[in-house]
Protein backbone atom coordinates (compact mmCIF):
# COMPACT_ATOMS: atom_id res chain seq x y z
CA UNK A 1 0.00 0.00 0.00
CA UNK A 2 3.17 2.45 1.24
CA UNK A 3 6.38 2.49 0.52
CA UNK A 4 8.34 4.61 2.68
CA UNK A 5 8.02 6.89 5.67
CA UNK A 6 7.08 9.52 3.83
CA UNK A 7 3.55 8.34 2.01
CA UNK A 8 3.45 6.69 5.23
CA UNK A 9 3.25 10.03 7.86
CA UNK A 10 1.26 11.44 4.73
CA UNK A 11 -0.76 9.01 4.78
CA UNK A 12 -1.70 9.47 8.61
CA UNK A 13 -1.86 13.39 8.31
CA UNK A 14 -4.61 12.76 5.66
CA UNK A 15 -6.80 9.75 6.95
CA UNK A 16 -6.54 10.94 10.94
CA UNK A 17 -4.45 8.41 11.61
CA UNK A 18 -4.06 7.74 15.84
CA UNK A 19 -2.38 4.56 16.27
CA UNK A 20 0.24 2.22 14.27
CA UNK A 21 0.23 -1.40 14.97
CA UNK A 22 3.09 -3.53 14.31
CA UNK A 23 2.58 -6.80 14.50
CA UNK A 24 5.15 -9.81 14.72
CA UNK A 25 4.32 -13.93 14.50
CA UNK A 26 5.43 -16.20 17.49
CA UNK A 27 6.88 -19.71 16.46
CA UNK A 28 3.23 -20.77 17.56
CA UNK A 29 2.14 -18.77 14.92
CA UNK A 30 -0.35 -16.60 17.23
CA UNK A 31 -0.11 -12.86 16.29
CA UNK A 32 1.94 -10.48 18.53
CA UNK A 33 1.82 -6.72 18.44
CA UNK A 34 2.85 -3.13 19.57
CA UNK A 35 1.24 -0.51 19.22
CA UNK A 36 2.52 3.14 19.36
CA UNK A 37 0.85 6.43 18.71
CA UNK A 38 1.35 7.90 15.03
CA UNK A 39 3.24 11.06 15.74
CA UNK A 40 5.76 8.74 17.30
CA UNK A 41 6.41 7.01 14.42
CA UNK A 42 9.63 8.32 13.08
CA UNK A 43 12.20 8.01 9.52
CA UNK A 44 14.66 6.20 12.83
CA UNK A 45 12.22 4.08 14.28
CA UNK A 46 11.48 2.43 10.17
CA UNK A 47 15.62 2.43 9.67
CA UNK A 48 16.30 0.94 13.30
CA UNK A 49 12.78 -0.91 14.62
CA UNK A 50 11.37 -1.49 18.09
CA UNK A 51 13.72 -4.04 20.22
CA UNK A 52 12.16 -6.45 21.92
CA UNK A 53 12.38 -9.84 23.76
CA UNK A 54 12.67 -12.52 21.66
CA UNK A 55 12.52 -15.22 24.48
CA UNK A 56 8.57 -13.91 24.83
CA UNK A 57 8.19 -14.91 21.83
CA UNK A 58 9.81 -18.44 21.70
CA UNK A 59 11.97 -17.00 19.67
CA UNK A 60 15.65 -17.32 22.08
CA UNK A 61 16.88 -18.09 25.53
CA UNK A 62 16.90 -15.57 27.77
CA UNK A 63 20.33 -14.56 28.25
CA UNK A 64 20.60 -14.66 24.27
CA UNK A 65 17.08 -12.75 23.21
CA UNK A 66 18.05 -9.22 22.48
CA UNK A 67 15.60 -8.91 19.09
CA UNK A 68 14.55 -5.63 17.22
CA UNK A 69 11.41 -5.62 14.71
CA UNK A 70 11.99 -3.08 11.72
CA UNK A 71 8.58 -2.57 9.96
CA UNK A 72 7.53 -3.03 6.30
CA UNK A 73 5.56 -0.21 5.30
CA UNK A 74 4.58 -1.87 1.73
CA UNK A 75 2.80 -3.90 4.24
CA UNK A 76 0.43 -1.19 5.71
CA UNK A 77 -3.51 -1.50 5.88
CA UNK A 78 -6.21 0.13 7.74
CA UNK A 79 -7.30 -1.97 10.74
CA UNK A 80 -10.83 -2.25 10.17
CA UNK A 81 -11.61 -3.14 13.34
CA UNK A 82 -9.88 -0.73 15.78
CA UNK A 83 -12.03 1.85 17.37
CA UNK A 84 -9.36 4.22 17.04
CA UNK A 85 -8.01 5.32 13.68
CA UNK A 86 -5.21 2.64 13.23
CA UNK A 87 -2.45 1.71 10.69
CA UNK A 88 -1.18 -2.26 11.19
CA UNK A 89 1.63 -3.02 9.38
CA UNK A 90 3.99 -6.53 9.71
CA UNK A 91 8.14 -6.68 9.38
CA UNK A 92 10.97 -8.47 9.89
CA UNK A 93 12.60 -9.95 12.93
CA UNK A 94 16.17 -9.53 13.63
CA UNK A 95 18.62 -10.67 16.20
CA UNK A 96 20.86 -7.67 17.48
CA UNK A 97 24.71 -7.95 16.52
CA UNK A 98 27.09 -5.93 14.38
CA UNK A 99 25.41 -5.94 11.84
CA UNK A 100 22.04 -7.13 12.90
CA UNK A 101 20.90 -10.39 10.71
CA UNK A 102 17.46 -11.85 9.62
CA UNK A 103 16.30 -14.28 12.52
CA UNK A 104 16.24 -17.33 9.92
CA UNK A 105 13.41 -18.64 11.72
CA UNK A 106 11.02 -15.93 11.57
CA UNK A 107 7.95 -17.22 9.08
CA UNK A 108 8.76 -13.95 6.72
CA UNK A 109 12.57 -14.98 6.47
CA UNK A 110 11.73 -18.53 5.52
CA UNK A 111 8.93 -17.08 3.32
CA UNK A 112 12.14 -14.70 1.53
CA UNK A 113 14.62 -17.76 1.28
CA UNK A 114 11.80 -20.23 -0.42
CA UNK A 115 11.20 -16.93 -2.98
CA UNK A 116 15.01 -16.77 -3.27
CA UNK A 117 15.24 -20.23 -3.91
CA UNK A 118 12.12 -21.16 -6.67
CA UNK A 119 13.37 -17.77 -8.22
CA UNK A 120 17.19 -19.57 -8.51
CA UNK A 121 16.19 -23.08 -9.54
CA UNK A 122 14.42 -21.48 -12.09
CA UNK A 123 10.82 -22.85 -11.23
CA UNK A 124 8.80 -19.38 -10.91
CA UNK A 125 9.46 -15.34 -10.47
CA UNK A 126 7.25 -15.03 -7.82
CA UNK A 127 6.10 -17.01 -4.68
CA UNK A 128 2.43 -15.95 -2.96
CA UNK A 129 1.65 -17.38 0.26
CA UNK A 130 -1.34 -16.36 1.78
CA UNK A 131 -3.13 -18.16 4.96
CA UNK A 132 -6.34 -20.44 5.04
CA UNK A 133 -9.13 -18.84 6.77
CA UNK A 134 -10.71 -20.92 9.03
CA UNK A 135 -12.48 -20.23 12.45
CA UNK A 136 -14.67 -22.41 14.78
CA UNK A 137 -17.61 -21.08 17.34
CA UNK A 138 -18.67 -22.71 20.11
CA UNK A 139 -21.10 -22.07 22.70
CA UNK A 140 -18.78 -23.76 25.06
CA UNK A 141 -14.97 -24.93 25.66
CA UNK A 142 -13.21 -26.18 29.15
CA UNK A 143 -10.02 -27.32 29.55
CA UNK A 144 -7.75 -28.24 32.34
CA UNK A 145 -3.92 -29.36 32.32
CA UNK A 146 -2.58 -30.51 35.50
CA UNK A 147 0.31 -32.94 36.59
CA UNK A 148 -2.36 -35.43 37.66
CA UNK A 149 -4.81 -34.99 34.86
CA UNK A 150 -5.66 -33.08 31.35
CA UNK A 151 -8.55 -32.87 28.96
CA UNK A 152 -10.94 -30.30 27.16
CA UNK A 153 -14.27 -30.36 26.20
CA UNK A 154 -15.93 -28.13 23.38
CA UNK A 155 -20.20 -27.72 22.70
CA UNK A 156 -21.78 -25.99 19.87
CA UNK A 157 -25.91 -25.92 19.92
CA UNK A 158 -25.48 -26.83 15.93
CA UNK A 159 -23.19 -29.74 16.61
CA UNK A 160 -24.40 -33.13 15.70
CA UNK A 161 -23.94 -35.07 19.18
CA UNK A 162 -27.12 -32.63 20.25
CA UNK A 163 -29.28 -34.07 17.98
CA UNK A 164 -30.69 -35.65 21.26
CA UNK A 165 -30.25 -32.87 24.00
CA UNK A 166 -33.43 -30.95 25.08
CA UNK A 167 -32.84 -26.97 24.62
CA UNK A 168 -30.79 -27.25 21.98
CA UNK A 169 -32.17 -26.55 18.14
CA UNK A 170 -33.81 -29.99 16.97
CA UNK A 171 -34.54 -28.95 13.83
CA UNK A 172 -30.83 -28.08 11.77
CA UNK A 173 -27.76 -30.15 12.47
CA UNK A 174 -24.91 -30.86 10.18
CA UNK A 175 -24.21 -34.22 9.55
CA UNK A 176 -20.82 -34.83 11.33
CA UNK A 177 -17.64 -34.05 8.60
CA UNK A 178 -20.51 -32.81 6.31
CA UNK A 179 -20.14 -28.56 7.43
CA UNK A 180 -18.06 -27.64 4.00
CA UNK A 181 -19.81 -25.09 2.93
CA UNK A 182 -22.96 -26.10 4.02
CA UNK A 183 -26.03 -23.32 3.43
CA UNK A 184 -28.83 -22.50 5.42
CA UNK A 185 -30.83 -23.27 7.46
CA UNK A 186 -28.66 -25.74 8.31
CA UNK A 187 -25.43 -22.69 8.81
CA UNK A 188 -27.52 -21.35 11.99
CA UNK A 189 -24.37 -18.81 11.49
CA UNK A 190 -25.26 -17.34 8.35
CA UNK A 191 -25.50 -14.04 9.54
CA UNK A 192 -22.57 -13.14 11.81
CA UNK A 193 -20.09 -13.29 8.93
CA UNK A 194 -21.93 -10.03 7.23
CA UNK A 195 -22.05 -8.94 10.17
CA UNK A 196 -18.34 -8.30 10.80
CA UNK A 197 -16.83 -8.31 7.24
CA UNK A 198 -19.14 -5.25 5.81
CA UNK A 199 -17.82 -2.13 8.03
Amino acid sequence: MLSDFDEVREFCRNQRIKMIDFKIIDLNGRWRHVGIPANRFTEKLLQEGIGFDGSNYGYAAVEQSDMVFIPDPTTTVVDPFATVPTLSMIGDVYVIGSPNRPFEQYPRAVSIKAEEYMQSTGIADELRISPEFEFFIFDSINYECHPHRTGFEIDAEQAEWNSGTKGFNQGYKIPLQQGYHVTPPFDVLCDLRPKYACY
